[in-house]
């Protein structure tokens, strides 16, 4: 599982210099602004010319960007048409989690 950067919001620019690689960095704004709402359910995000156009990247990197967030479950992309903001399924509770040692009655 890939960890997401925190601490990044829906404005922040990509650091070509900082540790976390640009496509992390990317995914982490993307998040942002889903959870935020400006890419509410069923909305498009903006496609891989838009994205390399706004944050100055490579089609590569933002085309992995994409894959990762459909990989993570924010969206479901659609051959030709885009990727698109989905509900997100609850993450399982592992049954070693604190959630899974409360007692039963």
């Amino acid at each position: 599982m890939v960890d997401i950067p925190e601490g990044y919001g829906p404005d922040d620019e990509l650091d070509p210099e900082a540790a976390d690689p640009l496509y992390l960095q990317l995914a982490a704004v993307l998040i942002s602004r889903i959870e935020g709402g400006t890419y509410p359910l069923g909305r498009a995000l903006p496609g891989v010319d838009r994205l390399v156009q706004e944050f100055g990247l490579a089609r590569g990197t933002a085309r992995k960007t994409l894959v990762l967030l459909a990989e993570l479950g924010y969206v479901r992309t659609v051959v030709g048409k885009g990727s698109f903001v989905i509900e997100r399924e609850p993450e399982e509770q592992s049954p070693n989690s604190p959630e899974g040692d409360k007692p039963t009655a």
